[in-house]
């Protein structure tokens, strides 16, 4: 049975779909705020599947897309006041990559770890990708950590979600969703430590990630 979470997102795509564009934008600005209230585990679809509908609608619907930048701008502004919320930064995180300006995600990073290098500490994971495409190595590599740790977490988590997936109704994407992220998390670690000169310790972490998941993308990640 559909919770008035589901319902909201449905609503949003079915009226997207018939052009009541005013309708399916507050049916978006309902799931943000209030899905995680109706059940935790809307997390994920939140920053995900939800943005994405809310993108496609402001392509036909511009007054969608202003909605949106005015949420994250006032989450970001949150922020920078000094909320240290980890859920807070993961929304602007999300919503800046789907608007492409994932620039905007490792900047506000920046103002963050100046003033409170412990948050920055706690949301680096969140973090890191925006801050790999601005080249921001060094910066990257203060918050690492140990980065056989850093591979320890992404395994554990990658262990559950295959765990999961082995029982979901989406199997196969699920499957392939959870060795995206794992993939990704990794050529992160060995980016960074090779863009910082420490090679070998790519070299060890490209080792034991390959043997959690053999993939061309991790095989190849030092060739490039």
């Amino acid at each position: 049975m559909k919770d008035d979470a589901q319902r909201a997102l449905d609503d949003a795509k079915r009226l997207a779909d018939q052009g009541d564009y005013e309708a399916a934008l507050a049916k978006h600005v309902w799931f943000h705020d209030n899905a995680l209230k109706v059940r935790r585990s809307y997390y994920g679809v939140r920053l995900s599947f939800a943005l994405s509908y809310w993108i496609e609608l402001g392509k036909k619907y511009p007054k969608a897309l202003e909605t949106l930048k005015s949420i994250r701008d006032e989450k970001t502004s949150r922020l920078l006041a000094g909320v240290t919320q980890r859920d807070l930064f993961h929304d602007v995180k999300s919503i800046n990559k789907h608007l492409n300006e994932t620039a905007a995600t490792a900047e506000l990073f920046k103002r963050l770890e100046a003033g409170s290098p412990t948050f920055a500490s706690a949301v680096y994971d969140i973090a890191d990708e925006a801050l790999l495409q601005a080249h921001e190595y060094e910066l990257a590599k203060k918050y690492l950590g140990d980065p056989k740790m850093r591979l320890g977490t992404a395994k554990r988590n990658f262990d559950e979600g295959i765990k999961f997936a082995k029982t979901s109704k989406s199997g196969d994407a699920s499957r392939q969703a959870n060795e995206r992220i794992y993939t990704d998390k990794v050529v992160g670690i060995m980016t960074v430590l090779r863009e910082t000169g420490d090679n070998a310790g790519a070299k060890n972490i490209q080792a034991e990630a390959l043997k959690t998941l053999e993939n061309s993308t991790i095989r190849n990640a030092l060739n490039e």
